[in-house]
Order: C-alpha cells, then structure tokens, then sequence
C-alpha cells in the first residue's frame, strides 16, 4: 500500500507555477479536495530526506545524490552549478528559479565557462543538461544551499558562508557578466532571456540511510540517484503493482514532476476505497504543501469540500508575510 507520495522539484521548475500543480493534482484525483491541505516549512526534497535518514538534512543532500550516478568522476566535486534567474530590485535580489537551456546553449556554456574559469575549477557536464559539476583545483571551505531552499528570499539570506565564501561570490559575479556578455551574442539562437546568473551549490557526502520503509519505488533523477546511493528498500516498480501487492504494508514513492505519477491509477484507488490513508508532498514556492486523505473522510459528509479557489487562497495566506489585496 502506498502511504506517502514525494515530488521533490529539485530543480524547482514546478516551485514557480504551484497553482497549476494543485489544479492538476485536483482534476485527476477530485476527492483529494476533501483531504487536509497545510503549507510545511520544509521543502518537499527536505522532508523526504527527513524520512529517509537520521540526523540534520536538508534540501542540499540532493547534490549528493545527484553526485552519486556520476561513476566517471573520480574525484568528490565540491559544488553543482546551476543556471538561475535573479529577481533584480533596487536594493537587493532574490532568487526565482532554475533556467533550461537548449542542448546549443548548454555546449555553448559549458565550453566558454571552462575556458573562463580554467585557472579556478574544472567543468564537468552532465546528461540531463540542467547543471555542471565543478571541480576547484584548489581547497574550497564554503558552504552554498541548493536553490529549492532559497527560492523568493531576499538575497542576504543565502549567501555562501565559509573561509572561501568570497571565491564563491566572485565566481558568481564573474558569471553575471559573462552571461550578460553572451546574452547579447546574435550568433548563438535560442538564449533564455531569464537566464542572467549561475548559482553554486555546496556538495555534501552522502547522508547515512536509515528508514522503516518496505519499498520506495518512483521515477526520475532523483529516484535513479537514490539507486545509484544504494538506498535500502529501493524497487522499480510501477504504481498500480504496489497498490495492489497485499504484501507491501508501507511503501513511499518519489518522483521529480507531478506527471511522473500515474494519477488515474492513484485516483482509481481513492474512489473504491483501496487506500486507508495517503499523504502527498507538493511543491509551494519554497516550501511545500502536505495533502493529508483518509479513506473516513469519504463518509464524513459534514466535512467541507475545497473549491480550487479558496483552497489557493487558503494556502496562499498561510505564507509568511501574506498581506491581502487592498480592498
């Protein structure tokens, strides 16, 4: 039985648009609008890491994980490089999001990095095209987050902190330029105009596996990382296999994006009454939404069905630092 469903965004693609994830979510699953709705203050990837091991976590683990499928670096890379949109302000910024590229840009940007920066670090692609490793070629002490913690902060929040902090920024203001530079290039089609910034995240080691789970099973980066990090109780195994394997009594799933989980089978088991209780980690700016269902409240018919728009303006306003539209 599947008990708790995880979509981590750990590229925070979804993180910029949650109200059409919960639209989405709504639509193929309508008893869900029945369920307890309640905005968390971790990330969706910092609660499944919670879940799978002990001791502190956070949403930086995921460049770990990512780390571990990548068998032909020999060596630990100290840092993810991402491509990002800043929010520019008269004072200050904040971060929106990750950008994709085209395959073009990417190659584009991964050889004129390196050739910049040949004196600080080596580049390393990867198969997705979404990120760089990066190796420095000397020592780094410095810590930088994973952008799904920092997204929409004011920029003061997230700095890099450490003894090298400030190679890290200076790296990062180098960057800007660079980008800025290339924006302009009318040789090179397809640039994302939110691209304007690359964002350094630190790399931890691979946190200590200690769960209670039968099975994980799921599909995407993260799941295939977490294989590739030999996490316990892993199974590649379809939805609608475990939902209806009598045997399996605990079960957690994790994809990255709402589309990786078969819905119209989830949304089959709901309605004949097949799950007892299911929770459903979704991206919300950056934080997350816990869906909390049980298979009572079918029956409770006092108990107040959501409409999709005052559910989003519930969540809305349970935010940090929500002020309501002036009347």
């Amino acid at each position: 039985m599947i008990q708790q469903i995880y979509i981590t965004d750990f590229l925070s693609d979804a993180a910029a648009d949650p109200a059409a994830v919960i639209q989405g979510l709504t639509e193929h699953s309508p008893l869900l609008l029945k369920a307890d709705w309640q905005v968390m203050p971790e990330t969706p990837l910092s609660a499944l890491f919670s879940t799978l091991h002990a001791g502190p976590h956070s949403a930086s683990d995921v460049a770990a994980v990512l780390r571990a499928q990548q068998a032909t670096l020999t060596d630990l890379p100290a840092l993810c490089l991402l491509p990002v949109h800043l929010g520019l302000q008269r004072d200050t910024f904040s971060l929106q999001g990750t950008v994709q590229m085209s395959p073009a840009v990417y190659a584009y940007l991964t050889e004129a990095l390196q050739r910049h920066f040949v004196q600080d670090f080596k580049l390393h692609a990867t198969a997705g095209q979404r990120y760089w490793w990066v190796q420095p070629l000397q020592a780094l002490e410095a810590h930088s987050p994973w952008p799904q913690d920092c997204l929409y902060q004011q920029a003061f929040q997230w700095q890099p902190q450490g003894t090298d902090a400030t190679r890290i920024r200076q790296w990062t203001n180098e960057s800007q330029m660079l980008l800025h530079q290339f924006s302009q290039d009318q040789d090179l089609p397809g640039w994302p105009a939110r691209l304007n910034s690359l964002w350094f995240a630190s790399v931890p080691q691979l946190p200590v596996w200690r769960h209670q789970w039968q099975t994980v099973l799921g599909a995407g980066a993260v799941f295939d990382s977490l294989r590739a990090a030999q996490l316990p109780a892993l199974q590649q195994w379809a939805l609608a296999e475990v939902l209806h394997d009598k045997t399996i009594t605990r079960a957690l799933m994790v994809v990255d994006q709402p589309e990786q989980v078969d819905w119209q089978v989830l949304a089959a088991a709901l309605h004949k009454g097949e799950l007892s209780a299911l929770e459903i980690s979704l991206p919300f700016a950056e934080r997350s939404v816990r869906v909390t269902y049980k298979k009572a409240y079918r029956w409770q018919f006092w108990r107040k069905t959501h409409s999709l728009a005052g559910l989003l303006d519930t969540l809305e306003a349970s935010l940090p630092g929500f002020r309501p539209a002036p009347v």
